[in-house]
């Protein structure tokens, strides 16, 4: 079994590093915030799980599907948002701007998956870029004033040219992705 996901790869420009780098030292003693790895960066359109590897091929095949008559697009980074309520926030994200090729991969990759056995994911597609996780925050009031102060409406600039497989080996301290496949558009 491996724990799978396609993904689409984030490269943070210097601008980026600096937002990351501002809301790190922002933070207080007392938070408890588990930081992603700068070089971690990623949009996930699909987690796939635990998955046997006899399936590997079958993934792959629905990534060039899904893929087929994709042409590459641009993605703008943009605003600053947190998952869980104002006071409890759990997962501390960049966000996606609405983009309808990306929409489209997102919906194709659900079909191909689901072809293969796959749940569907229901609900809405948020798409996002995992900053952290949150553990606590001591002072919500200062954390969400901060993140006011230096919410920007454009962070990045992405080009998209390709979706890729990996598997996400959990570690103690951090996670590692290694590279499955990758399907260009």
């Amino acid at each position: 079994m491996k724990r799978l996901f396609i993904a689409i790869d984030i490269v943070p420009n210097n601008y980026f590093h600096r937002i990351v780098t501002r809301l790190k030292s922002n933070s207080t003693k007392l938070d408890r915030i588990n930081w992603v790895e700068m070089d971690l960066m990623h949009l996930t359109l699909k987690f796939l799980g635990e998955t046997p590897v006899s399936k590997i091929p079958a993934i792959v095949q629905g990534m060039k599907s899904a893929a087929a008559g994709v042409s590459p697009f641009a993605l703008k980074i943009g605003t600053i948002g947190a998952f869980g309520s104002r006071y409890h926030p759990r997962v501390l994200w960049l966000g996606i701007d609405k983009s309808e090729p990306l929409e489209d991969i997102y919906a194709q990759i659900q079909k191909e998956m689901w072809k293969i056995g796959f749940k569907f994911d229901f609900g809405n597609f948020v798409p996002h870029i995992t900053l952290a996780r949150i553990n606590k925050i001591d002072d919500k009031h200062r954390f969400w004033d901060f993140i006011e102060k230096i919410q920007k409406p454009f962070i990045q600039k992405v080009e998209v040219n390709k979706i890729i497989l990996y598997e996400s080996i959990l570690d103690e301290r951090v996670p590692v992705y290694k590279v499955i496949a990758i399907q260009p558009f």
